[in-house]
């Protein structure tokens, strides 16, 4: 699992400060941001992101814009018009980049916060994604409630071994990666482990494993809502932004990439 996206859902933001100047670092002095128009020129939107799979990141292979998140703005953009240009720094300093000017639309996954909304503003609900509880193929537990006296797993340094803490468990084991901790599963080594819902959803559609399930339906104990953030001044970007996220949200195309990701109805927001 990408340290970035624990990051991003779960810890706080570096002092500004601090993270204006790692801004700065990261895009060079030479860099420009913002959106370009020129009479009837094509508008350029520059979105920011930490570049991880699955939410918003650059193919390798292709050069496109890919993920959760990065097809949706691509989806928006095409209806606008628009032509979309990445900007790519740590997330802890995707902020501190948008505040600077060195991007126009924060495109990674972030969730919605009190203490994100005094800094920037954000548009309506792209989706909602929190963790999952993944368990044997064959295992009957169906819940949180049913776990007390289990076997439990998480991976080490993520508020998931928090979470596992808390539910009773006769034993909490940690693992390395996100590749030990479906191993460990696999192997029934643990009863269930809980992990992001949208990585451990991309994995499986990635590489389909006939010996796990996810638990679903499954109401998460992390519930997280995301959405695309703007500088507090750019109210009409925010404006466009909201109308064409309601045009996609009102098209196939929505569920489509949510499916695509691993997400599905359940992390849907209308």
């Amino acid at each position: 699992m990408n340290k970035n996206m624990l990051r991003k859902r779960f810890a706080a933001l570096v002092p500004m400060g601090v993270a204006v100047a790692l801004a700065m670092t990261a895009c060079g002095s030479g860099s420009g941001g913002g959106s370009s128009t020129g009479g009837a020129e094509q508008k350029t939107i520059t979105i920011a992101t930490s570049n991880d799979a699955p939410f918003s990141y650059t193919d390798q292979a292709t050069g496109e814009l890919k993920g959760i998140d990065g097809e949706m703005i691509n989806a928006i953009a095409a209806a606008k018009g628009w032509k979309v240009k990445v900007f790519t720094s740590e997330f802890a300093t995707l902020i501190a980049a948008l505040k600077a000017k060195k991007a126009d639309v924060i495109v990674d996954a972030m969730y919605i916060t009190d203490d994100r909304k005094k800094e920037i503003n954000f548009t309506e609900p792209w989706y909602t994604e929190g963790e999952a509880m993944v368990v044997p193929a064959d295992s009957t537990l169906a819940s949180r409630d049913d776990v007390k006296g289990k076997v439990l797993g998480a991976q080490t340094g993520t508020v998931f071994k928090d979470l596992v803490d808390s539910l009773g468990g006769s034993q909490v084991k940690l693992f390395d990666s996100q590749a030990a901790l479906l191993a460990a599963v696999e192997n029934k080594q643990v009863d269930a482990v809980f992990t992001d819902s949208a990585v451990i959803g991309y994995s499986l559609v990635q590489k389909p494993n006939p010996k796990l399930k996810l638990v679903d339906p499954y109401k998460p104990f992390y519930p997280g809502i995301i959405g695309a953030g703007v500088r507090k001044d750019d109210t009409q970007l925010l404006q466009d932004l909201n109308s064409g996220l309601t045009e996609l949200k009102n098209s196939p195309k929505y569920l489509e990439i949510l499916k695509k990701y691993g997400l599905g109805e359940a992390n849907m927001v209308k």
